[in-house]
């Protein structure tokens, strides 16, 4: 309201400048455009002036906005009619001046405050023509006979228009303010509604892309961008089948419910993703493009490789153990029988050596068997509190002291202090000894071994990776080195990897790779933290 009232008071100021630039040209054209003097005429427009500037000091200072409005509504009613009185009086040319007052008061306080300054108008007008006619003051103008009831009709007519200006102007202003809270609320809805919806899009943790008609991209969100690696400024207006050029061709056109796709992300990373389509419709059911909604299915499918392979392998490991201690009697009793055959003196030189064979081979079949067996079968965990970083390091220790230790191997070591997990150690130290191994085998006698030890970034896990600068696992056959009796080295069993993945989930653990072919490979376990 406020604001409206300093509206009004410049209007007035307007207003009233205008009248005396009216005044002024009149006096100095000499057209006399009333009977009075013109120095009346100043005065009630400098009277206009001073309650303006009086009103507009009020304004900063007073607090009962209604009141001070009623009060300037009764001060102009009261100059405008001294200006009708020294104009003419019934025969005023400014007559209208008093609907100016009823329409301000109208639009400021709406119909109450537009009756109220019709009344007030009214009341004025009135008073003025009939202390006029009946000579009560003395008219200014020449005095005009007309009847009494002339007279009643004139004040009918003026009072009939100040009551409908008030009435119009009033509702007039009710509507639009009432219309003005309805756009306002209808905008806070909208605002509201279009930040839930923008919310509920950014939150979902599937991408969601949208396309045109023609199969531009148009928008797609946050978790969709972080699936993708891109951003939707360098997407938009793109055609859907060059980000997705593996998607059959009938996808987009017959909204098949669901298709699989391999993506490459910017930093080289293939990821697996499912998408699905469904038409983008308009408020008025108008189709306009289309939705595209995607997840990454690269972790799912790691787990149903892994199901798949544990599953084959639990098969296997059942059948081939029962097959490895059939096989270990009759080995022993071959052992048993040529060593007895060794210790007869009839024996030649080359007879001896064929013995050594067999017993040698004998030995190593044994040794897979236990190997296997081990893997099939394990032991039970004698767990407890173990420190990974303090286990890296004693078995570090015996390891560069080992055979199988290089010159050339330069040892980085990265350990957090006091990571605990609930572990056999002596299974734990036989994962690690086998990653080492492989580790310096993979690198041919050069290169750097790295271990870290950490725990993740919530401290609920315990993280052990072991780096090489090796050769590099090829991606045909990264998926199969968990597979028993699957090598690359010559005389391996194809167990060692075998017998590590077994003892790292029997510790609730998991573990990964990745290897780039050249530049080396990483394996990342990762145990419940104690």
């Amino acid at each position: 309201m406020q604001q409206r009232l300093k509206k009004l008071v410049l209007y007035r100021l307007i207003l009233t400048s205008i009248f005396l630039l009216m005044g002024l040209f009149f006096q100095l054209k000499g057209i006399s455009i009333f009977w009075g003097p013109y120095t009346f005429f100043h005065f009630f427009i400098i009277l206009l002036y001073v309650t303006t500037i009086f009103f507009a000091i009020l304004l900063r200072k007073f607090k009962n906005l209604i009141l001070l409005t009623y009060s300037q509504v009764i001060a102009d009613s009261v100059i405008i009619t001294g200006i009708v009185y020294v104009t003419g009086g019934g025969l005023s040319l400014f007559f209208p001046l008093y609907v100016l007052v009823v329409l301000e008061a109208g639009v400021i306080l709406e119909r109450q405050g537009g009756l109220m300054a019709a009344s007030i108008c009214s009341i004025s007008y009135g008073l003025l023509l009939n202390l006029e006619y009946y000579w009560v003051i003395p008219s200014l103008a020449p005095r005009y006979p007309y009847h009494s009831i002339y007279l009643l009709y004139k004040l009918f007519l003026a009072i009939l228009s100040f009551y409908l200006a008030g009435y119009l102007t009033g509702y007039l202003a009710e509507e639009v303010r009432k219309r003005g809270r309805e756009l306002r609320k209808t905008r806070e809805d909208y605002s509201r509604l279009e930040a839930f919806n923008r919310y509920v899009i950014q939150s979902i943790q599937s991408g969601l892309l949208t396309t045109d008609l023609e199969g531009r991209i148009t928008f797609l969100n946050q978790a969709g961008e972080k699936i993708l690696g891109l951003g939707i400024s360098q997407l938009r207006y793109r055609p859907l089948i060059d980000i997705f050029p593996d998607i059959e061709e009938d996808f987009y056109g017959r909204l098949r419910s669901r298709v699989e796709t391999t993506f490459q992300r910017p930093d080289a990373e293939e990821i697996k993703l499912g998408l699905s389509v469904s038409p983008l419709k308009d408020h008025k059911g108008k189709e306009v493009g289309k939705i595209i909604i995607f997840q990454d299915l690269t972790h799912i499918k790691e787990m149903e490789e892994s199901m798949r392979r544990a599953e084959k392998l639990a098969t296997i490991g059942q059948l081939a153990a029962g097959i490895a201690h059939e096989i270990r009697n009759p080995l022993a009793s071959i052992s048993g029988a040529i060593q007895l055959l060794k210790e007869e003196k009839e024996t030649n030189e080359s007879t001896q050596k064929l013995m050594e064979i067999i017993l040698a081979e004998s030995s190593r079949l044994n040794r897979l068997i236990t190997d296997f067996l081990l893997y099939a079968q394990p032991p039970k965990l004698n767990k407890k509190a173990v420190d990974i970083g303090a286990l890296v390091e004693d078995t570090l220790e015996v390891f560069s002291r080992s055979p199988q230790w290089t010159q050339g191997t330069r040892l980085v070591k990265i350990i957090e202090p006091h990571v605990t997990i609930s572990g056999d150690p002596q299974r734990l130290q036989q994962v690690l000894w086998n990653l080492f191994i492989n580790a310096v085998d993979a690198m041919g006698g050069k290169g750097m071994l790295e271990v870290k030890v950490q725990r993740d970034g919530r401290r609920q896990k315990a993280i052990l990776l072991v780096s090489d600068t090796g050769k590099g696992i090829s991606p045909a056959e990264i998926n199969k080195i968990f597979d028993p009796f699957f090598t690359t080295k010559e005389g391996g069993t194809g167990l060692g990897l075998s017998i590590v993945h077994k003892i790292v989930e029997s510790h609730g653990g998991e573990i990964f790779v990745e290897s780039q072919p050249d530049r080396g490979t990483t394996f990342t376990l990762t145990f419940p933290a104690s």
